[in-house]
């Protein structure tokens, strides 16, 4: 460890300040806790008040999520290099496929820094079976590989279908999710019978969450049922598949349907509704679902990995063969039919969120692998 400060010294790598703010705040603080110094390098928009009130460091490194262009990632990884310099991190904890590329880039030129390389969700490289995806995904799995030689390294993943594509990969922890506190929000109260059912998406408005395709089933269940669709999220045109506000508007036009815009709060949002949708081609771990779970909604989605992990068929929701649109329409149709299904389903959805996916769950997980590495004998 680095004679120039006694605590052990944490560096988080994370591609946008909202989203260290909003998934991985509690983690952090655990580390504070359990004795680490915690500096934060994100690109720095409006969460800078929010993360340095906690006592942490924050070094901006401005760079966009969409600049995978060879120079681009080359001179983020030189700039992280400096960063670590001036730092000197015993650990070194690269959030998300992005900042793994640049803040493991940087870790190989420092021997003696460990690496803690988490992947939520595997996205966009994963969606389909083009050549040039292939490759990109075989580039990702020798990168990582090149990672695993140095010593000490983790790496984490959100579900146990995303840690197979890496069966070489040593060191794999499945963390399931982030955690969220419990406290923040409590199960909605089933009131019985609705005179139109609202179900909820919350989340960015993303192609490929499957907007589209729960507009397309929510008009299919309004021929049988009176039910409604709340979107809830903005356009992220950083994202390649993101919807503008255009088509959003356009999908507002359709009966039952309407794009509200950002959301205040999550959990109040989540109170509004009676069910929550998520009809993703491939999530992590999927915090909407989470939120939602937490507030004790039944849930919809596709069978897909993250969502999967979550949804318990005919337990807490239902799970749809993606695709299948008749389907979605379906359980939305059982769920506003029978009052009492909702609320089975509701309950069961915040026991399991309670049990498995709360900050009191997940959390000591993380920072027993923090206390892990620091005890490695190869690091300092």
């Amino acid at each position: 460890m680095d004679s120039r400060h006694p605590k052990p010294r944490l560096l988080y790598v994370v591609t946008e300040d909202w989203f260290f703010v909003t998934h991985f705040l509690p983690m952090a603080r655990a580390a504070r806790n359990a004795g680490f110094d915690v500096v934060v390098v994100t690109r720095v928009a409006n969460n800078a008040t929010e993360i340095e009130s906690e006592g942490f460091r924050l070094v901006d490194l401005s760079t966009h999520r969409s600049s995978f262009g060879l120079f681009a990632l080359v001179s983020t990884v030189f700039r992280l290099r400096s960063v670590f310099v001036r730092e000197s991190p015993t650990i070194v904890h690269a959030i998300a496929l992005k900042s793994i590329v640049v803040g493991g880039g940087a870790t190989l030129l420092r021997p003696r820094t460990a690496g803690v390389f988490s992947l939520t969700g595997l996205g966009f490289l994963w969606s389909g079976d083009r050549l040039a995806l292939r490759m990109a995904r075989r580039g990702v799995r020798l990168f990582l590989r090149l990672l695993a030689f140095r010593n000490p390294t983790i790496f984490t993943f959100e579900n146990a279908d995303d840690a197979a594509e890496f069966p070489t990969l040593p060191r794999k922890v499945i963390i399931g999710g982030w955690g969220l506190d419990p406290t923040e929000s409590s199960p909605r109260q089933n009131s019985g019978a609705v005179a139109s059912l609202r179900v909820i998406y919350l989340g960015r408005m993303l192609k490929a969450k499957g907007i589209e395709s729960a507009v397309e089933a929510l008009q299919i269940a309004r021929k049988s049922v009176d039910i409604h669709l709340d979107l809830w999220g903005m356009p992220d045109l950083e994202n390649l598949t993101s919807l503008t506000e255009a088509q959003l508007t356009e999908l507002s036009t359709r009966d039952g349907v309407k794009w509200h815009g950002r959301a205040a709060e999550a959990f109040s949002t989540w109170q509004r509704g009676d069910v929550a949708i998520l009809l993703s081609e491939r999530e992590g771990m999927p915090r909407s679902l989470i939120e939602a779970a937490a507030a004790g909604l039944p849930l919809v989605s596709y069978d897909v990995p993250g969502c999967r992990s979550i949804v318990r068929h005919g337990v807490n929701g239902f799970l749809i063969p993606p695709g299948d649109l008749n389907g979605v329409a379906d359980a939305l149709i059982k769920l506003a039919s029978n009052p009492d299904l909702r609320k089975r389903m509701g309950s069961a959805a915040r026991a399991d969120f309670e049990e498995r996916f709360s900050t009191d769950s997940v959390v000591p997980k993380i920072t027993a692998l923090y206390l892990d590495l620091v005890r490695s004998p190869n690091i300092g």
